[in-house]
């Protein structure tokens, strides 16, 4: 007790008592101060809903199923023709052969090497549109016999490899196909009668479709095509064929001239490259086929009889 009554004078001497007094009252008040405190109610965080969809925001959808765009316009393309209803095993049946011959019968669908399968189809089957085609206005359509004063216009379409289609109009005979980088076949002429032409086919190229071949689908060497049928064209390689292009004969019609002699003109009009091709070929079919320019047609030797043109 000596202690606190001598710390007691010495605050009283130096007049330091107030000072005391405030830090015991400090003392005492804070404990009480901090302890009322904590028995208040503890204010909690205002409940938080679900949070709505933001309208602004449109919804994604995700999907991995690749989306197909299709053109529109009018229809052009001769090789989009076919009737859905078919089958892919094709329809059998025989088709008209050179010259009015019977072809060998087959399916047009099945895929032969060297050859091409036989159809009965010769145009563009039910519900189709024919390919538009372009001729000159003294033109007439598929002239069984040429006047002395016409000529054969022949028209096709075939697909290139961007895709596209190109349009040859006129052919020129013995025109090389699809170019003369990539001579596949090369067009030998109309045949007589005016419902077919004739094609080449050459060595390594294989063909598939309604066309009739010559000697037959095996060995075929000379393809024979009516309007509008398709043919699809593929070169042979050590490891299979691969397909090169669809061809189609859009038009088979006769140009009307002046005088006989341009008809003659343009009937002895020919491809320089396409005959390079056939004078160093060695396919035995092609002595079956004769151009004669009296006729402006290819005649098949098979049919002519005794004194026949």
């Amino acid at each position: 007790m000596t202690v606190v009554r001598n710390l007691i004078s010495e605050l009283r001497e130096k007049r330091l008592w107030p000072v005391a007094l405030a830090l015991v009252v400090a003392l005492i008040a804070v404990p009480v101060l901090l302890s009322s405190s904590g028995n208040a109610g503890v204010v909690s965080a205002p409940a938080v809903g679900p949070v709505g969809a933001v309208p602004a925001l449109p919804a994604v959808s995700v999907t991995t199923t690749p989306s197909e765009a299709k053109l529109t316009g009018p229809q052009r393309n001769p090789f989009a023709q076919q009737n859905p209803g078919t089958s892919s095993s094709g329809s059998s049946g025989t088709s008209p052969g050179a010259g009015g011959s019977s072809g060998s019968t087959g399916s047009s669908g099945s895929t032969t090497s060297g050859g091409s399968g036989t159809g009965t189809s010769t145009g563009t089957g039910t519900g189709t549109t024919a390919p538009t085609t372009t001729t000159t206005p003294a033109a007439a359509p598929k002239p069984s016999l040429l006047t002395a004063t016409q000529a054969y216009h022949v028209a096709l379409s075939i697909t290139n490899s961007a895709g596209g289609l190109n349009t040859v109009d006129p052919v020129g005979r013995l025109s090389v196909l699809p170019s003369e980088q990539q001579p596949l076949l090369v067009e030998l002429g109309v045949l007589k009668g005016g419902d077919h032409v004739l094609f080449v086919v050459q060595p390594g190229t294989v063909v598939h479709g309604p066309g009739t071949c010559t000697p037959g689908p095996i060995d075929c060497q000379i393809v024979s095509l009516a309007q509008n049928q398709i043919e699809s064209v593929s070169r042979s390689t050590q490891s299979g064929t691969v397909s090169v292009a669809l061809m189609a004969v859009t038009a088979i019609t006769a140009d009307k001239y002046s005088s006989s002699a341009a008809a003659d003109a343009a009937r002895q009009t020919e491809s320089a490259a396409g005959r390079q091709l056939l004078n160093r070929s060695t396919l035995s079919a092609l002595s079956l086929f004769d151009y004669k320019l009296s006729l402006g047609a290819v005649a098949d030797l098979r049919n002519l009889t005794v004194g026949g043109g």
